[in-house]
């Protein structure tokens, strides 16, 4: 086989006559004569060495070889106009992949809300997306990995990153019901919380290594997974600290109880979320929209609601 002779406009043409039905339909969907079609699809076969199409009949059929180089061409001419895409776009200054570290505290369905919008807009930028806890997802774009990090399990922001404030999540203690905690009425004192297990998210960064947040307990279990923790909390292996919407539902069916602690309010803890970004970082189009569209959540409640 000639491989290196091959050309696009022989697989699109090859393609077309599959998609038509018919040389002749396809040389008018092509603005070509029947015969410069029926080349096209002769010299293909000529240098695949093997018939494409079964013209025994009033009309052209696939054979089985045909039927199987179809969908390779389609595969190749898809990648080809992805290509294109891709690289016209990055001509005018759009970007090709947004990298964006996100913390685990923020609400899954803003996120996907988001990323639904985004997609829509920038169908050619691909996207690279880790969910990270504390000092993670800051370190990400200290580094450059990420271009854009959302923060919220981190207390305090590197003073080299700019900020956009974003609304806050409401963070609550919460246990098993079955859980020896879940009997005591009102606020818990600092003492009988450090009897009891705390699960706590785990760092997997350097920035804030070593470093405690909101750990009240002398024994605590650690984990980088919040799904994890959920589900630990659920089974009554411990107390610990939650997003709201991702225990709503099982406080709503008891699977989870509040509890007070000595460092919240009643309602919980409003939890600040930022977004953050390196200053000497080039905002394209791409990730100039990740900036705007997250400057203007209203909330993080569930779906986001923009202005």
């Amino acid at each position: 086989m000639n491989i290196e002779r091959f050309s696009l406009d022989q697989l699109r043409v090859f393609v077309q006559v599959a998609d038509s039905g018919s040389f002749l339909a396809a040389s008018r969907i092509l603005t070509r004569a029947q015969s410069a079609v029926s080349y096209a699809i002769g010299t293909l076969e000529s240098q695949l060495n093997v018939s494409l199409f079964d013209r025994s009949g009033y009309r052209p059929q696939l054979t089985d070889a045909g039927e199987a180089l179809l969908r390779d061409a389609r595969q190749v001419l898809d990648q080809v106009d992805s290509l294109q895409v891709r690289a016209n776009a990055f001509s005018q200054g759009q970007e090709l992949e947004v990298a964006l570290a996100v913390d685990v505290f923020f609400p899954t369905d803003c996120l996907v809300d988001l990323l639904r919008r985004f997609r829509d807009a920038f169908p050619a930028v691909t996207v690279r997306l880790e969910i990270e806890a504390l000092g993670a997802v800051a370190e990400r774009v200290l580094d450059g990995r990420s271009m854009l990090g959302i923060l919220g399990t981190l207390p305090t922001t590197p003073p080299n990153l700019l900020r956009v404030s974003l609304p806050s999540v409401m963070v609550v203690g919460v246990v098993s019901p079955q859980h020896p905690l879940a009997a005591v009425k009102g606020r818990i004192p600092d003492k009988l919380l450090a009897q009891q297990t705390q699960l706590v998210l785990s760092d997997r960064s350097e920035l804030t290594a070593r470093q405690d947040f909101s750990v009240h307990s002398r024994l605590s279990w650690r984990m980088s997974d919040l799904g994890t923790k959920h589900a630990l909390l659920r089974a009554g292996m411990g107390w610990g600290y939650m997003p709201q919407h991702v225990v709503k539902d099982d406080l709503h069916n008891g699977k989870l109880v509040r509890i007070l602690t000595s460092q919240h309010a009643p309602e919980g803890m409003a939890l600040p979320i930022q977004c953050v970004y390196r200053p000497d970082y080039r905002a394209g189009p791409a990730l100039s929209w990740w900036l705007d569209s997250l400057a203007a959540l209203k909330t993080l409640d569930g779906i986001n609601v923009t202005e």
